[in-house]
């Protein structure tokens, strides 16, 4: 996770409780337009992004996703992809769009780049091996990332994403806290990240998806938000689209 104050446990820790895709494939149609068509330099656009996946509650958020018919980005923790092979697919044959988010989940920037570059480039074939495409996005954990981190992304062939509007759900385990910290601090170009790791988040994206797309939002991808200017480039960073 981005934000994450603490470690991410083992996929087989998770709590149990009921409740990348690569730059260039199609995606739904969102609010009457198709969103690879999308001029994010003209219209409003967003990129609503998930961590830590997948998790038990990953199929929640795309159930949600596919009945509003908006994409989003997912950055998978290798073994869990894994794990959730079937919620990676799905996610892979929506059109959303899929990144790296490492092995461990841990604080890169405290790391030897052997280590940086093992913890990125095996999730990055863990992802593969299930989708038959390589990431060309990362997040590092915790949004840690210094010199040598991006050079490992870069050598994976993948932009680094940021954000620049956090719901701060793995601390306000709440859905209308969720809703209103993503509706209050959302501007045009915004990469929202959540996390499909938390029972409340998935509760919270009906009402965010249908409330940006009253505001005239067209919610899209991360690859679909910097489509209409010269795209994403190995090891740079971006927070913030057109």
């Amino acid at each position: 996770m981005s934000g994450l104050r603490h470690g991410l446990l083992p996929s087989a820790l998770v709590p149990l409780a009921a409740a990348a895709l690569s730059v260039g494939m199609a995606a739904p149609v969102t609010v009457g337009t198709p969103a690879h068509r999308v001029d994010c330099r003209i219209v409003r656009c967003v990129a609503l992004t998930f961590d830590d996946g997948p998790t038990q509650y990953t199929a929640p958020i795309l159930n949600t996703l596919q009945r509003q018919h908006v994409p989003a980005t997912f950055f998978l923790i290798g073994p869990h992809a894994l794990h959730y092979r079937t919620d990676v697919l799905r996610e892979y044959r929506s059109g959303d769009a899929i990144g790296d988010h490492t092995v461990t989940h841990p604080r890169l920037t405290v790391l030897p780049l052997a280590r940086i570059e093992s913890e990125i480039g095996t999730a990055a074939r863990q992802i593969t091996s299930v989708t038959g495409q390589r990431p060309r996005l990362f997040r590092p954990p915790f949004g840690a990332w210094n010199a040598k981190v991006r050079m490992a992304a870069g050598a994976e062939d993948m932009a680094m994403i940021m954000w620049s509007v956090t719901a701060r759900d793995w601390k306000f385990h709440d859905p209308l806290v969720i809703e209103h910290r993503v509706l209050s601090l959302v501007r045009p170009g915004a990469i929202v990240v959540l996390h499909d790791r938390y029972a409340t988040t998935p509760l919270a994206i009906p009402h965010i998806i249908r409330a940006l797309q009253a505001r005239g939002y067209h919610l899209v991808t991360v690859p679909q938000l910097f489509g209409s200017t010269k795209g994403l480039r190995p090891g740079v960073l971006y927070r913030h689209g057109p």
